[in-house]
């Protein structure tokens, strides 16, 4: 049996809402924006056509303008959490980050509608997802003991952490040469998705062919579009990946040879060398 508890019922900032389903297909509209997370097993989204797997690495973003897709059919119960934050108190935070402090004297109660852009996004990636890792598990705990739980602050926290990262998003698609909103976004999911596929394999071989294929872009599309975002190019972005991932098996006393084949680089020799580069930088 599917199991839904809202355990902020009645906070007017939001709804905290626990799940667990085994198989649930269904479609809408978003009511308000959200953030999805699964504590087990996987969800699938679609969300304005573009799919997402949800999983325990990855949290997903959604707004109330878009149109969500929900799939879930598994053996055992998927257990998740679904978060509602108040458009009304993310509007009110995008106002303080954004606006002068004569205009929020003069007009406190006039907030402009901010847009969230959808996406998935590692959980060590950007506030929101520190917070939800440092936050969650604690709400659930001090529920599971019958704890009074502080939602007026976590949602106020969490406020500030979704907004702060959306105007960051915003200044990264600034870069981005196209006119339309809706296809800077596209690119910058496009343009993340070949980013997250390096977190997850970086110690295989990757090559630009394979980052492309993850993107679906031209290379020259995706290598100018990864740098105008991150101000980084895939190559460089990947061998810090593999470099900071050697380091760590270092000082654990491996040798450079076995930590060059942990991580697929070409031998121990080369590997000390690029090591020896980026300390110096």
């Amino acid at each position: 049996m599917n199991r839904l508890e809202n355990i902020s019922d009645g906070n007017s900032r939001g709804n905290f809402i626990l799940s667990n389903i085994k198989r649930l297909e269904r479609k809408a509209y978003s009511a308000s924006p959200s953030v999805k997370m699964v504590l087990s097993g996987n969800e699938n989204y679609k969300v304005d056509g573009r799919h997402y797997s949800l999983d325990l690495k990855r949290f997903l973003i959604v707004d109330n303008s878009n149109r969500v897709e929900i799939n879930i059919d598994a053996d055992r119960d998927v257990k998740g959490v679904c978060i509602f934050p108040n458009k009304d108190l993310l509007n009110e935070v995008a106002k303080t980050r954004i606006s002068s402090n004569e205009s929020l004297l003069d007009n406190p109660f006039e907030n402009n509608e901010i847009c969230l852009v959808h996406n998935q996004f590692r959980y060590n990636e950007n506030r929101t997802g520190r917070f939800l890792k440092q936050y969650v598990p604690a709400i659930i705990q001090s529920k599971k003991q019958s704890e009074v739980l502080d939602f007026d602050d976590f949602f106020a926290g969490l406020a500030e952490c979704m907004i702060d990262d959306q105007l960051a998003l915003q200044s990264k698609l600034k870069n981005v040469l196209s006119v339309k909103k809706a296809t800077k976004e596209e690119l910058y999911r496009r343009v993340a998705n070949a980013k997250d596929y390096m977190d997850d394999n970086y110690t295989q071989k990757i090559s630009l062919d394979d980052l492309v294929q993850e993107a679906f872009l031209s290379k020259y599309h995706f290598s100018r579009s990864f740098k105008a975002m991150f101000h980084i190019s895939p190559y460089q972005y990947l061998l810090q990946l593999r470099l900071k991932h050697a380091r760590n098996l270092l000082s654990l006393d491996y040798s450079y040879n076995e930590v060059s084949t942990l991580i697929g680089f070409s031998d121990g020799k080369n590997l000390r060398k690029a090591i020896q580069k980026m300390e110096l930088k």
